[in-house]
């Protein structure tokens, strides 16, 4: 082999190699996604602004059971802050008795999202008064 080849080859293996443009728009990508997730991370550490929970209730579904009627229901906390040992109160009132009640505690509601539970009624709800309403909860 001559000392030009030699040299050649040396040339070939110890140049730089030429990175490709997709390659640098793929790491740009993400780099910039990894800043954005850890800027959001950092903000929502830091934001004190968190609305206190904001929950309602409303019946979903009334079924007939063995033994009495089940009324299930949706609690939607609307807050940005979670509420813990929600208490969801069912009264259901009809003219000639005396009304009947039904309650539950909900563990844990996150803020922005919604559980589901159920209450147990002796008489049918379709046919009288029901009121469901949220009589608590305490801060995780």
């Amino acid at each position: 082999m001559s000392d030009e080849s030699l040299h050649q080859n040396e040339q070939r293996s110890g140049a730089a190699r030429h990175t490709p443009w997709l390659e640098w728009c793929a790491s740009g990508a993400g780099l910039l996604l990894t800043l954005c997730i850890f800027g959001f991370i950092t903000w929502q550490a830091f934001d004190d602004a968190v609305s206190p929970p904001a929950i309602t209730v409303e019946a979903t579904n009334i079924s007939s059971i063995d033994g009495g009627y089940r009324v299930m229901f949706q609690a939607r906390n609307a807050g940005g802050a979670a509420a813990a040992q929600v208490r969801i109160e069912g009264a259901l009132s009809s003219g000639s008795h005396a009304p009947e009640t039904s309650s539950v505690v909900l563990d844990y509601i996150p803020g922005q999202s919604a559980r589901e539970g159920g209450l147990f009624f002796t008489q049918d709800p379709r046919s009288g008064n029901l009121a469901l309403r949220v009589s608590g909860f305490a801060r995780p």
